[in-house]
């Protein structure tokens, strides 16, 4: 085995230090003098129109930090808006943790008088839930459910920063 190892590494030297020595001259003379006369085209670049001034006033536009146009600062949950605020320390299910237009609902089960709706997430995890259930990032809750239909109750808040009810609803995906 170590003969053959030793006979092919001087056969492979033999072969490659045949390789080195032919003459190359006239190759480097071809690359030297292929394009001795010629000059590579350049377009010229596109003349450019100066543009006319424009003079930005804004007197005659109203104040936007005018007391008129600045909206309330939101307030923070659990603040006194009567009993509409939405509770700070009740645990969050899972299906609040998509925007309401990215859910789909897919369907209905029903057993004892119970009826669940299926809700398709946006990263394709698929979710069941029922009255009273949270639903949306705006602390919405089902209120209503049909083979065809969510109806659910959101607590947004309005201008004045209070918390106010607003009701939507899911319907079933074709």
């Amino acid at each position: 085995m170590r003969g053959i190892k030793k006979y092919l590494v001087i056969i492979i030297s033999l072969i490659l230090a045949g390789c080195g020595g032919a003459n190359v001259d006239d190759l480097r003379e071809f690359t030297k003098n292929a394009h001795k006369g010629k000059k590579p085209r350049v377009e010229p670049l596109p003349l450019f129109q100066p543009q006319a001034g424009f003079a930005y006033t804004a007197s005659d536009l109203t104040d936007p930090f005018s007391p008129t146009n600045l909206r309330p600062v939101k307030a923070p949950l659990g603040a006194s808006h009567g009993d509409k605020s939405p509770d700070p320390h009740r645990r969050k299910e899972p299906l609040e943790s998509y925007p309401l237009d990215s859910l789909a609902m897919v369907g209905t089960l029903g057993r004892n008088n119970q009826t669940w709706v299926i809700v398709r997430a946006p990263d394709g995890s698929v979710h069941h839930a029922h009255m009273g259930n949270y639903i949306g990032e705006n602390y919405g809750r089902i209120i209503g459910l049909s083979d065809s239909r969510i109806k659910i109750m959101e607590l947004v808040l309005d201008q004045s920063g209070r918390w106010v009810e607003r009701e939507t609803g899911l319907a079933v995906v074709d």
